[in-house]
């Protein structure tokens, strides 16, 4: 069946036009001036069609976490992304266990191809465990530990099709190896939660790794040793340029002033934004809501989640759509680069190659907005 949408804003990567839009069978076929044949039709209304947003670093949502090991869980957080916008995902599982990550990817595998599950699934992130226990952030410091050769090589054997991304710490013992195992198995390597110096990103930048995890959230700064400074985590990705670093846009992880500066260091070709979406990711009315990561209790306050001390915050409850207003509306982003970030850059550094833009021949993951980036309409493949 051949689907026109009509009278939108198309958000193309060279600009914003005005034209038809047709997809048949999952797929873009046309987008033109010219009246072309059609099964079905739907009216923009003079809204923004998108390419579908694409979250490579989510939690959970609606009250579950994708750990929780359930097919409910898998379905109501991925499905509540995809109602505001996002038509791929890669689930995240923190720091735990063997036994209790081995349970979440088993149900992602069985069940990321459901019928049930909205957004498209192409593999999972695995942030952590193999960590820096003074950047821990909110993740359960119990479960911080080195690479262990033994245990990632048997989580590879059995989920191998299934992870497509891992964070680490580059400057932890074994990490070396442990990033050439990525690097060998097609992995996407990213370093996180990580206390390193320039010497241990430039090293595993050398050796493939080019992503950044959250930057500013468990990312090490300018320090000091014998008087002398020594650049971290943060000054690193500014300095090596095409270090991709993510971003929580919740306008609470970065504040608007500091994507601003992220923005003018990085540009719109090497920012990428992500919900990192806990639990409550997309809940409305939770102020106060108490709960815990592993041992790690938090609460929801001001619109996000913060360690009981309040000296952090434990993750968002931003969804993608989030993320785009606040790019737009506070942080003078515009809509194009900001869109970009959310759809083109995620694709490339996940190897999407049908995905993340409006064009002929690839995918048909659609997204219709208002000018204040309200969600209308959502096509899914």
């Amino acid at each position: 069946m051949i689907t026109k949408i009509k009278n939108g804003k198309l958000l193309l990567p060279d600009g914003i036009c005005e034209k038809n839009l047709y997809f048949e069978n999952g797929t873009i076929t046309a987008i033109t001036e010219e009246e072309l044949p059609f099964d079905a039709e739907y009216d923009a209304g003079g809204n923004f069609v998108s390419a579908g947003f694409i979250d490579i670093h989510v939690h959970g949502g609606a009250g579950f976490e994708f750990v929780d090991a359930t097919k409910e869980a898998l379905c109501a957080a991925a499905n509540i992304h995809a109602a505001h916008g996002t038509t791929t995902i890669y689930p995240t599982i923190s720091a735990f266990d063997y036994e209790k990550t081995a349970a979440a990817l088993s149900v992602l595998e069985s069940y990321k191809d459901d019928a049930d599950v909205l957004p498209h699934i192409y593999g999972a992130h695995l942030e952590g465990p193999y960590f820096s226990p003074k950047q821990c952030g909110a993740q359960d410091p119990t479960f911080i530990r080195e690479p262990e050769k033994e245990e990632y090589e048997r989580l590879y054997a059995k989920y191998g099709n299934l992870i497509s991304r891992w964070s680490y710490a580059p400057e932890l013992s074994g990490a070396d190896r442990f990033l050439a195992f990525l690097q060998e198995k097609g992995i996407v390597a990213s370093a996180g939660h990580t206390d390193a110096e320039y010497s241990h990103i430039l090293s595993a930048y050398e050796n493939g790794m080019r992503l950044i995890t959250h930057l500013y959230s468990c990312t090490s700064t300018i320090t000091r040793r014998e008087g002398f400074r020594v650049l971290g985590v943060i000054e690193s990705a500014y300095l090596l340029d095409e270090m991709d670093v993510e971003t929580i846009a919740d306008g609470c992880h970065l504040p608007p002033e500091l994507l601003k500066l992220i923005y003018k260091i990085k540009g719109e070709k090497h920012m990428c934004l992500i919900t990192d979406a806990i639990r409550h990711g997309g809940m409305e009315n939770i102020e106060n809501e108490t709960c815990e990561n592993g041992n790690v209790p938090y609460i929801i306050e001001d619109g996000v989640a913060k360690l009981v001390d309040r000296s952090g915050f434990a993750g968002s409850i931003a969804t993608a759509d989030t993320l785009i207003r606040t790019c737009t509306k506070k942080a003078g982003i515009s809509l194009l680069s900001a869109v970009k970030m959310m759809t083109e850059n995620p694709a490339r550094i996940m190897g999407l190659t049908r995905k993340g833009r409006l064009a002929e021949g690839f995918d048909a993951d659609i997204v219709i907005f208002d000018d204040d980036i309200r969600i209308q309409k959502v096509y899914i493949a």
